[in-house]
């Protein structure tokens, strides 16, 4: 997968330049020793025109890469190739590169613009002249001579030409001269020299470190398959040197095979790895060969383990790994592991294992694969899954229940149908996610342009590698994707383990900076967290009491950061996003406080009001901590029941509380008496609704009342029943009353349970209703239309909080999972 980027990058050169036919091989004798990279073109207007008509080629157009290698182009843009032509970069350090283009001299090759020719200085060279331009600051330098016309940033390379060429050596690497024989002739040709590939890929990621300084391969050469816009097709062959120390011979004698990790990977992962081995003896015979040791006495741990198993890969998450490895053989394979296993829990009737030996994979496919130390492990059909903690086993084996597997997507299926059944060693990579795994690697303003690149028509890229016939064959793409067709999944992106069992169910509340959003929660010993859309903690704050209904956020300076507000029974705190209280909002009350806050912002303009409910008193602060001497409502009649509303309708503020004594108290923002009422309600446990600028009671056997502005109380018919659950956003309503469900007016059973937290959210531009089965820890989630959306129910044990989960795009909630645990889960 990090070997495809380098392969993508080297091309975009030739989009600037230009012209046609012929082929000759005899050229290469002139390719420079040094060349790291070397690009083969035999029909260069054809292949520049197909460049620039290339969809995926021109995705990276306006990266740092592209813009350099449009600077070298220029220095060549008043030389017009119609022959064969080879571009090669011949290193000179570390990270430096001189360029040489060579071709067949012909009357039109160089320009014949009078500036151009005006500018050219000469020098004799062994009686061949060397021509020198300056172009942005840049010498160049070429000659015609003998039918051969070479250019070059390099002065030596054109004068180690002319000495090769009166000396009658020949410095041509023989492997390179066959590679470039044996390729298609009717394609462009790129060919990597094995042992200076790292240092030419570091000059793309300059941040990336290889595990190993192993040569990968003695040389790569691949052919370039731009027929279709909407695909970038690379088919090649690598060599090696046959003395078995070179990474890629680690896969000699290996037949391909199905690779089946995608249908345990989950669809969020950044991408795969997966090597194929359907005979163990043949990688360890290999292994023992690239380690200078004797294949007869070679030993590998836990042997018995590899032998049963036919197919280990790595899964890359966000920034963890897991190893994956399909078992042939569950049996011997659970049994092998036995003597070093512990459980340790069991997550969903799957157990979970500690293993001692930590290191064992990696003493087998570290040359390869490069695993990272792992610690536990589980066994899930017939995939033996470890990791160095277990949320990250509990994430995939949720997924895997939830079939929310790459396997399952449509695009996936899709793409994977344009690649070979079968490979010895297969990379995947979402396209997306490499690119901002890259954006790590790389400068700042580089970072930043990658990010920006809209990768949505081409989700997926793919290299194979096949072994057969003594060559490994490379198979490489992006295609084009219709993403239309595509199903939701719901996918869990992260369970995370609290420090004690929580006391309330998470919220999702908004994050200013990526408009996303965080979860908070508080466990039962009043910790409260804030955890990212990744599942990471950022920080913990511990409180003196449990928090009262919902945290509010507010914007008390009015730029934009927010904040998080809320009363425990005993304290007002308001803390902002790095978890520091907000002074003056660190205030204790000697009386209980007995209702969740409420925080008013009548007109928009972030001049909060805030209600303390103690019993039947009410204070109301403002946004400086000060009391409110004009809000005249200072005691109830009676104890207030719920929180304090604000409801606008038309342009009236509207002020409501419940009171124990039945009677419901609409006030204007003074506190006075807005609308009088004489009549006394038996209030359920919901708060008061608007309804066609109307209010709307429930009372506690599902009558629902309303109230107009002018005071007419109307019941209505029929009554919802006891034990009922409604909510009301916009024109969105739902019920619930024992199984049967209402939306929208529509009526169906759903199965019996425990239901638990309906509610109507809205995000992206819909509605949902979200609802939990607590018996059978199942969350549902319907559109407005009562369908019950794709790959639902999934696992979840509490109320669930809905939205806009990592942007403002993307659809996500959160539950808890376990007794300490909070699910973070994402609908793709």
């Amino acid at each position: 997968m990090r070997k495809l980027a380098l392969l993508f990058c080297l091309l975009f050169i030739l989009i600037k330049c230009e012209k046609a036919p012929t082929t000759d091989t005899s050229l290469l004798h002139l390719i420079p020793q040094k060349s790291a990279a070397i690009i083969r073109v035999p029909y260069w207007e054809d292949f520049s025109e197909s460049l620039k008509a290339n969809d995926p080629a021109n995705l990276l157009s306006e990266t740092n890469l592209d813009q350099t290698l449009l600077e070298y182009s220029e220095l060549f843009k008043n030389f017009k190739p119609v022959d064969e032509t080879y571009l090669s970069f011949v290193a000179l350090g570390d990270n430096d590169y001189d360029l040489a283009l060579i071709t067949e001299s012909n009357p039109k090759l160089v320009s014949k613009d009078s500036v151009f020719i005006n500018s050219i200085s000469t020098y004799d060279y062994e009686g061949v002249s060397i021509n020198t331009i300056t172009i942005h600051d840049t010498p160049l330098h070429y000659l015609n001579y003998n039918s051969i016309f070479i250019a070059s940033t390099s002065k030596l390379i054109l004068e180690n030409a002319i000495l090769q060429n009166n000396t009658g050596r020949d410095p041509i690497d023989a492997s390179l001269e066959k590679m470039i024989k044996t390729s298609n002739a009717q394609r462009a040709n790129l060919y990597l020299k094995g042992s200076r590939f790292k240092k030419l890929f570091r000059t793309i990621i300059p941040k990336f470190k290889f595990s190993s300084n192993t040569t990968p391969f003695e040389w790569l050469a691949v052919d370039i398959d731009l027929n279709t816009v909407g695909s970038l097709q690379l088919n090649g062959v690598a060599t090696t040197s046959n003395d078995g120390k070179q990474a890629l011979d680690l896969l000699k004698n290996m037949d391909p095979a199905k690779s089946k990790i995608a249908s345990i990977t989950p669809s969020t992962s950044r991408g795969f790895i997966s090597f194929n081995y359907s005979d163990w003896e043949t990688y360890r015979t290999n292994l023992a060969i690239y380690k200078n040791a004797a294949p007869k006495e070679f030993k590998i741990p836990f042997s018995e383990y590899f032998q049963s198993t036919a197919e280990t890969g790595i899964i890359y998450k966000e920034n963890e790994q897991l190893i994956v490895s399909l078992s042939s053989d569950v049996e011997t394979s659970t049994i092998s592991l036995a003597s070093v296993s512990t459980e340790k829990e069991n997550f969903r009737d799957i157990p979970i294992y500690a293993i001692s030996d930590s290191t064992f994979l990696q003493k087998a496919f570290g040359e390869l694969l490069d695993p990272p130390a792992v610690q536990f492990y589980s066994a899930i059909d017939s995939y033996f899954v470890f990791a160095k903690n277990p949320t990250l086993l509990k994430d995939l084996i949720a997924n895997y229940q939830n079939e929310a597997v790459l396997a399952n997507t449509v695009s996936f299926i899709a793409f994977a149908s344009k690649m070979s059944d079968e490979s010895t060693l297969s990379f995947y990579g979402n396209t997306k996610h490499l690119a901002d795994y890259i954006s790590e690697k790389v400068d700042k303003k580089e970072a930043a342009t990658l990010k920006d690149i809209d990768f949505k028509n081409y989700p997926e890229s793919f290299l194979q590698l096949i072994q057969a016939d003594d060559f490994t064959y490379l198979n490489a793409a992006v295609h084009k994707i219709n993403q239309k067709k595509e199903g939701s999944q719901v996918v869990q992106v992260a369970s995370v383990k609290l420090d004690n069992d929580l006391l309330s169910p998470p919220q999702m509340l908004k994050n200013y900076r990526t408009k996303g959003q965080d979860i908070l929660v508080q466990d039962i010993s009043n910790i409260l967290y804030r955890i990212n859309s990744s599942g990471k903690i950022e920080w913990k704050k511990e409180l003196d009491g449990p928090i009262l209904g919902k945290i509010k956020q507010v914007d008390l300076y009015k730029n934009g950061r927010l904040q998080y507000a809320f009363t425990t029974p005993s304290h007002f705190y308001i803390i902002a996003s790095d978890g520091d209280l907000v002074k003056p909002f660190d205030i204790d009350y000697t009386d209980k406080i007995t209702q969740p806050l409420a925080a008013f912002d009548y007109d928009g303009s972030r001049d909060y009001r805030f209600l303390i409910v103690q019993n039947d008193n009410v204070t109301m602060l403002d946004r400086e901590a000060k009391k409110v001497d004009g809000f005249l409502y200072k005691k109830a009649p009676a104890e207030i029941l719920q929180e304090a509303q604000h409801i606008r309708l038309g342009n009236k503020d509207y002020i409501l509380f419940q009171l124990k004594s039945g009677k419901l108290e609409i006030l204007n923002r003074r506190g006075e008496t807005r609308i009088p009422l004489k009549e006394k309600f038996t209030f359920s446990n919901n708060p008061v609704f608007e309804d066609s600028n109307n209010f709307l009671v429930l009372e506690t056997d599902g009558t629902p009342i309303t109230i107009s502005q002018s005071g007419k109380i109307t019941r209505q018919k029929p009554k919802l029943g006891a034990g009922f659950q409604f909510d009301k956003l916009n024109e969105t309503e739902a019920s619930l009353v024992e199984n049967k469900l209402i939306i929208n007016k529509r009526n169906q059973e759903i199965e019996l349970g425990i239901y638990t937290g309906l509610h109507v959210k809205y995000a992206s531009n819909k509605s949902y209703i979200c609802v939990t089965d607590l018996q059978e820890k199942r969350v549902f989630i319907y559109d407005d239309k009562g369908n019950l959306l794709p790959s639902f129910p999934v696992y979840g044990a509490s109320k669930i909080d809905f939205g806009a989960l990592k942007s403002s795009k993307d659809l996500g909630f959160t539950t808890q999972g376990e007794s300490d645990s909070v699910i973070i889960y994402q609908i793709n």
